[in-house]
């Protein structure tokens, strides 16, 4: 399961620029779950399942910079060693700190046997 959280916002003008509409950035933190994020109280379906239907973060892109110009990176976990590690265009690296950051774009989630 792909989520992607909404990072950019259409704004418009005031006055004589009511018809100018710009656009913002997004920084809001979004907290989200790591591991065991139940998804029976959002997907109709799944309301009265009598058991939990959980799916366990995999990896995070994210969003660095501005509208006009920014940098995309990811954030993986290595299955078999259960390790993250953050992604550049010409590094890999053990991640340090928070997975999900107010810089995270896109979620991926998979759904546990």
């Amino acid at each position: 399961m792909i989520i992607q959280l909404k990072r950019f916002t259409h704004k418009r003008g005031s006055g004589s620029y009511a018809q100018v509409a710009t656009q913002e950035k997004v920084t809001d933190f979004v907290k989200c779950p790591e591991q065991a994020l139940d998804m029976r109280p959002y997907v109709l379906g799944l309301h009265h399942a009598p058991d939990p239907v959980f799916y366990d973060l995999y990896a995070v892109s994210n969003h660095f910079g501005s509208l006009n110009g920014g940098h995309y990176t990811a954030t993986c976990k290595n299955q078999p060693s259960g390790k993250w590690y953050s992604f550049t265009d010409s590094q890999c690296e053990p991640a340090q700190g928070e997975i999900v950051t107010s810089a995270a774009y896109l979620l991926f989630y998979r759904r546990r046997d």
